[in-house]
């Protein structure tokens, strides 16, 4: 077995990356867990044998380096085996949720209806050959087996500088960004995944999230090929339906590092509890299950991590991180394998002076933060007030980034991609601040309501609002907007499920909560169905296209108001 002296290496591009793990060590693969628990294997040197015969392939299409393409493919091995048929030929990919039908509305249909026009309509490869399509993209839909891997491929020459991949926005439906990710962008920050992690050969990951979405694909597969070990893959859909199936993988595959956002562990605190009896699992190899991808919720990550212990998960495997796809994924990590920093704050001096002041963690108005760690070492950030001021630790302010993974910019978008930037810095749109050597992130900047002159996180709201019986994550979310009528702010509850007396009740506890202990005042109660409740491929709420239809007039017959209760 050839030895890696040197993983660290910026002047690697993605063929050059494969082809070092194919030739590491034959017996290296990527598990595929099928949804009846049966896991089939595909090696490096097999991916990299296909790889080569899609590759050229796609060059008998007539592609050639720097062309764009779109994979919208129906399950792992599929969609990976094609990823890297376009790295070895040059070809920029963007990995986008597969429609299931073209009938009626659809996001994953108006993303990609979208991403096709700004991609100057590219091929695009589907699964189902008999799938209905849509007459905009009829003519560019592709299969895999419509390529002819017959012909001799010609390697073409590429630099680290080049574009590799563009990752489009996650959940963003109506004009979507498609962030430029180099080759030195991807090996930059896959470099400082591995050191956070402390990643090695002998080491395993498993992953359940969607290859269209960033974590999955450059944290789960990207990463394990960088680090050149073993890499285990659920098909996003089986784990929803049956999230027992990832707690499988990691007992039996001894399951090293893995990740899931609060959405994730809520799915499987729901499984846990509807379980007579559970296996006799085995979770004492885990050291890292990243949790990230939307804002942390302390009290279903505690929960999680209480239903665990009994199977040996240690509480300080549990690592709170944040990322963005603009960084190509990963910003800053708890250190491994140790505690989660947990933190009650003064709400009333985070909200009015932006002062990040420690409160009694049983002061039931109190915020409770999980620490998201420090910055790995490919990154620099820094938190600026309104004018793009640094400003001291303890404050709260926009989040910005600087470093060699960062993205460029977006493509085909030279207006968005200025504003993203500041004297080089990236905007990421995020709240936070340093406390204790610790990074906070409080909300989202497009997340925050306004309320008799106070600014309130819709997260903070949503995660009291889950302390009532009747209301569970995930089910609820919270916006602004300002009444045409008076001219006075409003804040707005959206809840799944159905009008009725038990509405009406559960809306009196819930304005008697947030104004008890929160101080703000819920206007109206929507009423809506559960899978009106719009969320991101990782579960982040999207809660400006409820406010959307909200101002539409979508709603008006769904609105509990005040004067009903």
């Amino acid at each position: 077995m050839p030895e890696i002296s040197n993983y660290y290496q910026p002047e690697l591009t993605l063929p050059a990356l494969l082809k070092r793990a194919a030739e590491f060590d034959e017996d290296l693969y990527i598990g595929y867990m099928q949804e009846n628990g049966e896991i089939t294997r595909q090696t490096y040197r097999e991916l990299y044998a296909e790889a080569l015969q899609l590759a050229s392939g796609l060059q008998h299409l007539g592609m050639k380096a720097g062309d764009k393409v779109i994979i919208a493919t129906q399950n792992n091995r599929e969609t990976i085996s094609l990823l890297w048929g376009c790295f070895l030929a040059g070809v920029v990919p963007t990995v986008l949720q597969p429609p299931v039908t073209f009938s009626g509305y659809n996001p994953a249909v108006v993303k990609l209806k979208n991403v096709f026009t700004q991609l100057n309509e590219p091929f695009i490869f589907f699964s189902s050959k008999g799938m209905e399509t849509d007459e905009l993209l009829t003519k560019k839909v592709k299969h895999i087996s419509d390529l002819d891997t017959s012909g001799e491929f010609i390697r073409p020459i590429l630099h680290p500088e080049d574009l590799a991949f563009i990752q489009f926005s996650s959940g963003s439906t109506g004009d979507p960004k498609g962030i430029m990710l180099t080759h030195h962008n991807l090996m930059v920050n896959m470099d400082a995944i591995h050191i956070g992690l402390d990643v090695e050969h002998c080491d395993s990951t498993g992953n359940w999230m969607p290859l269209f979405h960033d974590m999955g694909l450059i944290g789960y597969h990207l990463t394990p090929i960088y680090v050149t070990h073993n890499q285990f893959h659920i098909e996003t859909i089986d784990f929803i339906k049956n999230p027992g199936l990832w707690l499988d993988l990691m007992s039996e595959a001894r399951i090293n590092v893995t990740g899931c956002p609060n959405f994730g562990l809520a799915l499987v605190q729901r499984f846990l509890s509807r379980k007579k009896t559970l296996p006799d699992w085995d979770f004492s190899s885990m050291k890292a299950m990243l949790n990230g991808a939307e804002p942390i919720s302390v009290q279903i990550m505690n929960d999680f991590v209480e239903k665990l212990q009994p199977f040996g998960f240690r509480p300080e495997a549990m690592m709170p991180v944040y990322g963005m796809a603009e960084a190509t994924l990963a910003i800053t990590f708890t250190p491994l394998m140790q505690a989660s920093v947990i933190t009650a704050f003064d709400s009333r001096a985070l909200d009015l002076e932006n002062k990040a002041i420690q409160a009694d963690p049983s002061d039931q108005t109190a915020r409770i933060l999980s620490g998201v760690g420090v910055a790995l070492n490919d990154t620099e950030i820094r938190i600026v007030d309104a004018s793009d001021e640094p400003i001291a630790d303890g404050l709260a302010g926009q989040i910005q980034l600087r470093g060699a993974g960062i993205t460029k910019g977006y493509y085909n978008k030279p207006e968005e991609t200025e504003a993203a930037f500041c004297n080089g810095w990236l905007r990421t749109g995020d709240i936070g601040f340093f406390f204790e050597g610790n990074l906070y992130v409080s909300g989202r900047h497009k997340d925050i309501i306004f309320k008799s002159g106070r600014n309130y996180f819709a997260n903070d709201l949503e995660v009291m609002a889950c302390t009532l019986e009747d209301i569970s994550y995930g089910k609820v979310c919270f916006g602004g907007t300002t009444s045409t009528k008076t001219g006075h702010d409003k804040v707005i509850a959206f809840l799944a499920g159905s009008p009725g007396e038990k509405a009406v009740e559960t809306f009196r506890q819930l304005r008697n909560l947030l104004r008890a202990n929160l101080g703000i005042t819920v206007d109206e109660l929507v009423m809506v169905k559960s899978n009106e409740i719009p969320k991101t491929s990782s579960g982040k709420l999207q809660r400006y296209k409820l406010m959307q239809r909200y101002n539409a007039g979508d709603f008006d017959g769904q609105v509990i108001f005040p004067e009903n209760l």
